[in-house]
């Protein structure tokens, strides 16, 4: 029946609040099952915390779709092509293609997040009344990282699909709920992005003056949960967008750029972080929780895969690269990342690669070339080798328990260039981007040769976006970016860099007689010959920069409107 759609979702995420955490024994130590039934829970501290770790791992389980398919599939720097070079066929080719329709729609139920919402609306609505706390900054602790997660998840749904229904109130409780609650019209825009703001302002007032990650009495693993940190880094994200973006009938408030700066300056001075010095050694599994992390999803050995670097890799079983290309030392191709037999679904576009200098040691670390020829000057295609894990010794192949980051210090910098360039700034957008390249080129870097020296608003805009291009791969950037970047300081509604060739991954390349687009089909044959440089989505198809509700949401409630544009789009 209709009525239980939303009431299923909220059940897994309580199932999840009961049990989510029984394999990750290091955060908390479960009661017995009844523990958490409906007579017994919410009376003690431990289990109000308990149900704050076992939100952080329901949350975990969004980390594939959160990142990779709202934030990077449809962002143009995966190839277009329907196989990639190990001759596995690419996943999604219509989200690559931007092909958004009733029936083609990416993610149905805007996103699924409901579960976590409601999870969050019954914690906050048990816990601000409790008196069972040792410590009122533990409570508020806890408070702040509850309305924090509330404004994050809106805040993905709403750049996903502009108003959403604003639940707010934990309408399903102890197994007891009123059918009608769960039929909701969607808020307006400027709804939602209020409710996002009042969210977060209630996260920082709760938070106060703790800037510590150490949750709970313990740093063990404090970064996997949320933080004032995380609040002030969503904080400025969200007053950049606002600033620069028209959603609906919520208008870009330019005012909104001066809160965006406050949060991204307190990120980088309130919270004892530093970018690390090598850029491997963020995602070192050797090194987890280090100090340029703010917030991340945890993977370990026997307890989580993280599914990102999973659908990055490549193909051995079909046997097109092993033995069938070329390192870019000119020995056949063998198994250099010791890979099992796993397929690469989402393999990105030549240009990325040819978008990185040889002296930026960010290329290497993010991605691994095959070439149709011994001399490698005909690429074939790349692998992504970010943030593969580690090596199992019993196995010898990889062990993908690398942690997913979702928020880390050099997005403040990058974002803080963002800001610059609005204010027309220049020194400041070579200050910010220039801290990143330096640490990117390493031993490499001189500072005449590999600095950025800043131009006009449009020039510094797409170097800003090529910088994020190259640190970012594979963390949910690169959608959004080019939805909220513009050609113009005036971010008119077609002014953003996703209808405009300057959003295109190639942008700015010399394109030259070898740089073709990823292929397994020889040189000579490949179609089209070259990469082209092109808008991400054509002006007359503005509509679908918002993602669709599929047939079968607006069939199951009534209450529901869909997208606008897409009232018709039914192919």
């Amino acid at each position: 029946m209709k009525r239980n759609k939303l009431f299923n979702v909220f059940s897994a995420a309580l199932l999840s609040a009961g049990m989510g955490l029984s394999s990750c024994s290091d955060w908390l130590d479960l009661s017995p099952i009844d523990y958490y039934g409906a007579g017994n829970f919410w009376q003690t501290e431990a289990q109000a915390i308990g149900n704050l770790s076992a939100q952080m791992s329901a949350f975990r389980g969004y980390c594939f779709q959160s990142v990779i398919v709202y934030g990077e599939l449809r962002g143009g720097a995966y190839t277009r092509a329907t196989n990639g070079s190990d001759g596995s066929s690419l996943d999604y080719q219509y989200l690559r293609d931007q092909n958004l329709s009733q029936t083609n729609y990416g993610v149905g139920n805007f996103g699924g997040y409901w579960g976590l919402i409601s999870s969050v609306n019954l914690f906050i609505a048990n816990v601000e009344a409790a008196n069972y706390f040792s410590s009122e900054d533990t409570k508020n602790y806890c408070l702040g990282m509850a309305y924090g997660m509330r404004a994050y998840y809106y805040f993905l749904m709403y750049r996903a699909y502009g108003g959403v229904p604003l639940r707010l109130t934990p309408e399903v409780e102890n197994g007891n709920y009123d059918p009608s609650t769960l039929y909701m019209p969607r808020a307006t825009a400027s709804e939602t992005m209020t409710q996002i703001k009042a969210d977060i302002t209630k996260s920082l007032e709760y938070f106060g003056n703790q800037t510590t990650f150490n949750f709970n009495g313990s740093d063990a693993n404090a970064k996997y949960y949320w933080s004032k940190a995380a609040t002030e880094m969503l904080a400025g994200e969200v007053y950049l967008w606002n600033a620069k973006v028209t959603v609906g009938d919520q208008q870009a408030t330019p005012a909104d750029l001066t809160t965006a700066k406050t949060h991204f300056e307190n990120v980088i001075s309130d919270y004892g972080l530093d970018l690390e010095g090598n850029f491997t050694d963020i995602f070192s599994t050797s090194n987890k929780q280090n100090e340029e992390i703010i917030f991340a999803f945890k993977f370990d050995e026997n307890e989580a895969t993280n599914s990102i670097p999973v659908n990055n890799l490549y193909g051995i079983i079909t046997g097109n690269t092993i033995g069938a290309a070329y390192d870019s030392e000119g020995n056949l191709w063998d198994n250099p990342l010791q890979i099992p037999g796993t397929q690469q679904r989402y393999q990105y576009a030549n240009a990325l690669w040819y978008q990185f200098d040889e002296a930026d040691t960010r290329r290497d670390a993010t991605l691994l070339p095959s070439w149709h020829d011994q001399a490698a000057t005909q690429l074939r295609g790349t692998f992504a080798c970010k943030n593969l894990g580690s090596i199992l010794e019993s196995t010898g192949f990889k062990c993908y328990n690398g942690d997913q980051p979702i928020y880390r210090l050099a997005l403040a910098y990058l974002s803080l260039a963002e800001i610059a360039n609005m204010e027309g700034d220049n020194s400041a957008v070579e200050r910010y981007v220039n801290r990143i390249r330096e640490r990117a080129y390493g031993e490499n870097w001189n500072a005449d040769t590999y600095g950025y020296t800043a131009g006009s608003f449009v020039e510094n805009e797409v170097a800003i976006l090529h910088e994020k291009d190259k640190e970012f791969v594979q963390e949910g950037q690169r959608w959004y970016d080019i939805c909220r970047m513009s050609v113009s300081a005036n971010c008119g509604a077609l002014d953003h860099l996703v209808f405009h060739n300057e959003g295109h991954i190639a942008y700015g390349l010399t394109i030259t007689d070898n740089m073709k687009e990823v292929s397994n089909i020889p040189w000579d044959q490949q179609t089209p010959p070259e990469i082209v440089v092109e808008p991400i989505l054509s002006t007359d198809l503005a509509y679908r920069v918002l993602w669709p509700l599929s047939t079968s949401d607006l069939n199951n409630d009534k209450q529901l409107e869909q997208t606008p544009g897409y009232e018709d789009d039914v192919e």
